[in-house]
Order: structure tokens, then sequence, then C-alpha cells
């Protein structure tokens, strides 16, 4: 009998620069992006934190100046 060995493949490793260009080339096509808004959160002690909130909105419209 032959045994058929399953290969352990590696996930390709992206650079932050690949990531970014595939990210922003994404954005592009659909026309939306991840936007990330600072805003206070009270704790139970009485106290507020800051905190990120984050969302998906979509790009500003380019506008051209007439």
């Amino acid at each position: 009998m032959s045994e058929n060995k399953v290969q352990d493949k590696k996930p390709k490793q992206y650079t932050a620069e690949e990531f970014i260009k595939w990210y922003q080339d994404g954005c592009e096509e659909r026309q939306f992006q991840i936007v990330v808004t600072p805003a206070w959160r009270a704790t139970s002690h009485g106290s507020y934190e800051l905190v990120q909130q984050t969302g998906v909105g979509r790009l500003p419209s380019e506008r051209k100046n007439v």
C-alpha cells in the first residue's frame, strides 16, 4: 500500500507594504473603508475612558472645484 502524505503548507507571509496595497485597492474598488472614531465611555467607578469605535464608511467622493 502506498501512503499519501499530506504536506504541511505554510501560508504565504505578506509584507506590510503588500497588505496596505491590497487593502487600498479593495477600498477603492468597493468605495468603502474602515473608520475609527474616538469616543468617551463611562466606567463602573464613575470616571470616563477613551475608546475607539470602529465601523465601515463610504470613501469621500472626489469633488472638482468649478
